[in-house]
């Protein structure tokens, strides 16, 4: 890798229908910005097509808050595969870093709901979360939350495709630990998690009993992580996607043709102004930024090794003796002169190099500051 050109990251999300995926994104970025506040680092879409998808999603949101109602369905689901292109500027000269998150029918993760003319597509989109530098499962805090009776609790693994998402998530601990010297981040975040944190306006706090049921439920997909790459970091990461709304009415509606034989549904009540207000999405974008300017001045840091070698090798070759004859010849001819100039750019090149990574070394010192929050835990 070199200066001229971005680095290349893929995000993997694997979640089912509806869980959240695309408001996981939309809240990261909305306050990209305000996020990053006292960094070097900057953030945003990389390209119309995200630009206006993000901007959708933005406007059906605020139309539903204005209207002083919210109702999950409200916001369009992903019905294609969609990439969100992202570009990551870490604020010193050096490349920047392209993030790629893919999104697609969440429906597709489920062998019984897949449509069998788009097997292949879903083998595109299990290979893009295989290769994925970092793993983000979302998860729909209601639903765990909000399951009172044994009945619903048996509907909750269906519901939430715990198991295909721990064999999705296997394959990708696997990828990562044949690739020991990249990064691997895996990201548990629940979502619309604002009636379970009295931290912003909610009216009670069961964040603990949130966080042993996030554990719970996906209890294979942490054995599955620590079985196949135990060096992988888990960070329980819960993200308020709305902020201002409070569930009032939970239901659980007999359906047989659905996962678990349950459709859940919820009434939330929204709280004045009615306005969007994220909260936990800078702690799962500061984690990302950190990994991410982490593994760039990895790479960044070989090419300084490469470029330092070189330096020593001409700067050997210029001042070799090559007796008295042929000192002389070089001399003369000027050549000696011609090694020394290009013995001095290549080290210049080399401290370039080197400063680069230093700049990005004090990057990450400043995203190591920031403090994440109680919300935030090692799994």
């Amino acid at each position: 890798m070199s200066a001229d050109a971005d680095f290349d990251f893929r995000i993997g999300i694997v979640g089912p229908t509806r869980v959240g995926k695309t408001s996981l994104i939309a809240s990261i970025l909305k306050d990209s910005q305000r996020l990053l506040e006292g960094t070097p680092v900057k953030i945003g879409p990389h390209g119309l097509k995200t630009e206006r998808r993000i901007a959708q999603h933005h406007k059906e949101l605020e139309g539903s808050l204005r209207a002083g109602e919210f109702h999950p369905g409200a916001v369009s689901g992903t019905e294609e595969p969609f990439t969100f292109e992202l570009h990551l500027d870490p604020g010193v000269d050096a490349a920047g870093i392209r993030l790629s998150l893919l999104d697609y029918p969440g429906g597709w993760i489920d062998a019984n709901r897949r449509p069998v003319e788009r097997e292949e597509e879903w083998k595109v989109c299990k290979r893009w979360m295989t290769e994925s530098t970092v793993l983000i499962v979302p998860v729909e805090s209601a639903i765990i939350m909000e399951a009172a009776s044994g009945r619903h609790k048996r509907a909750v693994p269906s519901i939430l495709n715990t198991y295909e998402v721990a064999q999705v998530t296997r394959e990708w601990a696997k990828d990562r630990a044949s690739r020991p010297h990249e990064p691997a981040l895996l990201l548990f975040c629940p979502v619309k998690c604002e009636s379970y944190f009295a931290d912003h306006g909610g009216l009670r706090d069961t964040s603990a009993e949130l966080f042993s049921a996030v554990r719970d439920h996906y209890h294979e997909v942490l054995q599955a992580v620590r079985g196949e790459a135990p060096q992988v970091k888990v960070l329980y990461s819960p993200v308020d996607t709305i902020g201002c709304v409070e569930i009032i009415k939970a239901t659980w509606r007999d359906e047989k043709a659905e996962p678990g034989g349950f459709v859940f549904s919820a009434d939330y009540r929204v709280r004045p102004p009615g306005r969007q207000a994220v909260k936990g999405a800078d702690a799962v974008l500061v984690s990302l930024c950190r990994h991410l300017v982490e593994a760039q001045k990895r790479a960044e840091a070989v090419v300084a090794d490469d470029k330092e070698s070189e330096a020593a090798v001409a700067k050997r070759f210029a001042e070799k003796d090559e007796g008295f004859l042929g000192n002389f010849w070089l001399w003369a001819s000027r050549r000696r002169k011609r090694r020394r100039e290009t013995a001095e750019a290549r080290h210049t090149e080399a401290f370039a190099q080197r400063r680069i990574v230093e700049n990005l070394d004090e990057t990450i010192a400043r995203l190591a500051a920031r403090d994440l929050g109680p919300r935030v835990r090692e799994m």
